[in-house]
């Protein structure tokens, strides 16, 4: 599995970017002609844009795993140019924190004409419930324009009734904010998202929350031999530095392994050698690789580390079983066969995970003891229909070959900001210590369940969680009508699978009310939309970036139209409804601002975290606030024109992180969090948890990792269940890579971005061929949970049998077939579930073909939602 070492240096990194972005056309596909024209005159007039403007640090916020520099050069109240970092000299040491393609395009977030400028109304609704709600006519509606103060009134009317009738579950909002908790309360969903099954119970295991982390600091990535990226993109998902710090790795002679059904951008950049596993089946591929490594280790010796797994591990043998084991099992002898008399050989993965013996073979090599092998994952593999047992599983072959705590291994996630760069923060923002608010309503419910549950006026649930990532053993409880949804700070109803019952969700309560910049999916089935800022219009901000920056933002703009910001909306809120803002926001958004700043620190000689910058008596004055003078190392002056701080780092600095190690180096002095205090291949208290809850097929699971036939996955591409058989109506599996186009949903709507990045299906060139469908061509897509649109990309790096649906369109749904023109990804996929409960995001079924009526025009020639001029 060599890789041709090509020295790619930063330059080349950036050309290529624009490389993968044309060659890739295969990727972007079809995307329009830009709108502008160049026209030539005989004389050039000698204009300086900038001159009389002020470059001001504005806000990049999304979550998209970059969180970069983003400066831009205001003259008369308007962006006329906009630029990244250029704070320093660009080195790999002191990389500048460069922005994407996204963040450039951030001026038509603000400016674009599409903003909701004023508080808008559907016209069929009027508060009281039932048939004054017109219910189903959200999303088909016309809208008024109506005064903050009829839009505040009108809100506040319904909320008091729903709250009087039914009480705080009487409300849903996933992601309730300080005023709502306040007013009434709300039952709230929880999801899998982002982190799939690493979201439950990781630290049982013996893994950071949400398996965040464990992985090595970018100066040892140098001195990997391998590094594995295994369902990890960061060109696309996370822009940035994370890819040149791989560019770097791959300067220095580290080969690159990409486990994707994809050969996406980051493994072309870095000429990865490619293995691509069919979505939804890891298990399968992982299962085989362990297989592998004992049967060449036995044959060969020194590929399994023994002594680590000994050592440092519980479970994988029956050597090294936990003192709470319930059953007499343990993955080893799983994985040979003793139990059900099939060994997890090659042979047997290859037809489920469609990986060639001989290189399942090749890969247990490189994860042997004695290779410096860094097996780094992102989450696409976790956000899978049966994926429950990927984190034990993926560690159980880290610790295999030993590949924790030491250096040029690793086994850890390379994930969002700290993708490529793991380790404690060396700098970090500081926050506002704001009133804490209780939800009066603490039940959870699994979100792609609640909408059932709001169609049907209640019903019995398991309540798991009423928090990302804070999971208890199931309480069964029965809730009554949800009435009203609140939609604050989230995009649920876009970024949630069962997004068409969604939709029917929607249309059956009484009273929807969302905050919204534009008219997206949350805002288009509402009833009010109040309209809210962009963080370009308010004071300004401080979030850390990465464990070596903290980004600190100013105000770019005054409010556009009638926007008034969270903390102003909700205090309306408050007000209308006859309670005390203070018991929400007791300071103001200056005063917030000033403790970021204040409270940022930074990492000391001495070893300790103290205070980032400097603040004087005069600083406090000037800025209007309360607070203390502080000694800092930057001046506050400074922190804010320079648009943060970020820490210098060389590789002999000290600190330099090596993930796993305090643990390997004193496994009795530092435990993990586990029940044992080491790494539970095998985990009894994980696997109890999920039992409790009694999902669906949860008899199948062990405590310990096996592969278990997902509630729907390629299995269920087979008529009869079985691999190998006569395919089934829904022939294909689908996955939902995340699209350059857009950060999840945001800045789907920009035109910039739809011109250059066309959001196709991807469909291999094998597959494109039986099914007779050509570049360009709409293809239709259909699902047991819906149908869309879009135009095809055929490529001939993606795995046939696999259809990619790019993740966080806009559904625009044709209300007379039913038929979403946008492609949506959750519109595709249902609400199956099974054992701990995971979202199958990447692992549907569906099937496509040529669309026989009218073709999909480019989505850059689609009118832009305007409600008002």
């Amino acid at each position: 599995m060599g890789i041709t070492d090509t020295g790619i240096s930063r330059r080349k990194f950036m050309q290529g970017s624009m490389a993968v972005a044309a060659g890739a056309a295969a990727l972007s596909a079809f995307g329009c002609a830009p709108n502008a024209e160049v026209k030539k005159t005989d004389k050039t007039e000698a204009v300086n844009p900038e001159e009389g403007g002020t470059w001001v640090n504005a806000a990049c916020w999304h979550n998209c795993g970059g969180r970069c520099v983003n400066k831009v050069m205001v003259k008369d109240g308007a962006v006329v140019r906009q630029k990244t970092d250029d704070s320093h000299e660009d080195s790999p040491d002191y990389p500048q924190q460069r922005g994407c393609v996204r963040g450039k395009a951030q001026q038509q977030q603000c400016f674009g004409a599409d903003r909701i400028m004023h508080p808008l109304k559907r016209k069929g609704w009027q508060p009281g419930g039932g048939s004054n709600s017109n219910g189903e006519n959200r999303g088909k509606d016309e809208w008024e324009v109506i005064s903050w103060d009829e839009a505040i009134d009108l809100a506040c009317q319904e909320i008091k009734r729903i709250s009087d009738e039914y009480g705080p579950t009487g409300f849903y909002c996933k992601s309730p904010d300080p005023s709502i908790n306040v007013m009434c309360g709300c039952v709230r969903g929880w999801d899998t998202t982002s982190h799939g099954t690493y979201t439950l119970g990781a630290e049982m295991i013996g893994l950071p929350s949400c398996g965040l982390g464990n992985a090595n600091d970018r100066f040892d990535m140098k001195n990997a031999e391998y590094i594995i990226m295994y369902a990890s993109n960061p060109t696309w998902s996370a822009a940035g530095t994370p890819t040149y710090y791989y560019i770097q790795a791959h300067e220095a002679g580290a080969k690159f392994i990409c486990v994707d059904p994809l050969y996406n951008a980051s493994a072309q950049m870095l000429d990865a050698d490619w293995l691509p596993v069919r979505n939804g089946t890891d298990m399968a591929f992982l299962l085989a690789t362990a297989y592998e490594m004992l049967r060449l280790d036995e044959a060969e010796g020194d590929i399994v580390d023994w002594d680590f797994l000994h050592t440092y591990t519980v479970g994988f043998d029956a050597e090294s079983m936990p003192s709470d084991a319930k059953v007499n099992e343990n993955l080893k002898d799983y994985i040979l066969g003793t139990y059900d008399g099939t060994p997890k050989t090659p042979e047997w993965a290859y037809p489920i995970c469609g990986i060639e013996p001989e290189k399942i073979t090749a890969f247990a090599r490189i994860m042997g003891k004695n290779n410096k092998t860094m097996l780094l994952h992102n989450y696409g593999m976790a956000r899978c229909n049966g994926a429950e047992m990927i984190p034990q599983m993926i560690v159980a072959l880290g610790a295999m070959g030993g590949h924790m705590g030491k250096s040029g291994h690793a086994t850890g996630s390379a994930y969002h900001a700290n993708c490529g760069n793991a380790g404690p923060v060396l700098v970090k923002a500081g926050s506002a210590t704001m009133p804490k608010t209780k939800n009066p309503c603490s039940t959870g419910v699994r979100q792609p369940q609640l909408y059932e549950l709001i169609k049907n006026g209640g019903g019995d649930v398991l309540d798991v969680s009423n928090a990302y990532g804070s999971f208890h053993e199931g309480i069964p409880t029965t809730l009554g009508p949800i009435k009203g949804i609140f939609h604050s700070t989230d995009a649920t109803l876009q970024t949630s699978l069962n997004q068409k019952e969604g939709i029917e969700a929607h249309r059956a309560v009484d009273f929807v009310l969302t905050r919204a910049q534009f008219m997206t999916t949350n805002a288009r089935y509402s009833d009010i939309i109040l309209p809210v800022t962009t963080e370009w219009e308010r004071v300004g901000g401080v979030t850390s970036s990465n464990r070596e920056f903290v980004y600190c933002y100013s105000q770019v703009t005054e409010p556009i139209g009638e926007a008034k910001t969270d903390q102003e909306i909700g205090t309306l809120l408050l007000q209308g409804m006859g309670m005390d803002p203070a018991l929400a926001y007791d300071k103001s958004e200056t005063q917030q601002f000033f403790e970021q700043i204040a409270g940022c620190q930074v990492l000391g000689d001495d070893g300790e975290m103290k205070p980032l910058v400097t603040i004087t008596a005069d600083d406090i004055q000037k800025m209007g606030v309360e607070g203390e003078a502080q000694e800092g190392v930057i001046s506050m002056d400074e922190f804010i024109t320079n648009g943060g701080y970020q820490y210098e780092r060389t590789s002999d600095d000290g600190h330099g992180f090596i993930g796993w190690k305090s643990f390997v180096d004193d496994p009795a002095g530092k435990p993990l969090k586990s029940n044992s205090g080491k790494i539970e291949i095998y985990c009894q208290q994980r696997y109890d948890l999920m039992a409790s809850y009694g999902y669906p097929g949860v008899e199948q699971y062990k405590p310990y990792p096996t592969y278990v036939t997902p509630c729907v996955g390629y299995e269920s591409t087979f008529k009869d269940g079985k691999i190998g058989g006569e395919k089934g109506d829904y022939p294909f599996i689908m996955y939902n890579p995340h699209y350059l186009r857009r950060s999840h949903t945001v800045f789907d709507n920009c035109p910039w971005l739809r011109e250059t990045w066309a959001n196709p299906v991807f469909v291999s060139r094998e597959d494109a061929k039986a099914k007779g469908i050509s570049d360009g061509d709409t293809v239709l897509i259909s699902t047991p949970a819906g149908k869309g649109l879009r135009r095809a990309a055929v490529l001939d790096i993606l795995l046939p049998g696999v259809v990619g649906v790019p993740h966080g369109a806009w559904v625009d749904v044709d209300e007379k077939t039913g038929i979403d023109r946008a492609g949506s990804d959750n519109y595709l996929i249902g609400a199956e579930y099974g054992g701990f409960g995971v979202s199958g995001y990447n692992n549907q079924i569906c099937n496509i073909e040529k669309y026989t009526g009218d073709a999909l025009e480019p989505d850059c020639e689609w009118p832009q939602r305007i409600v008002n001029a």
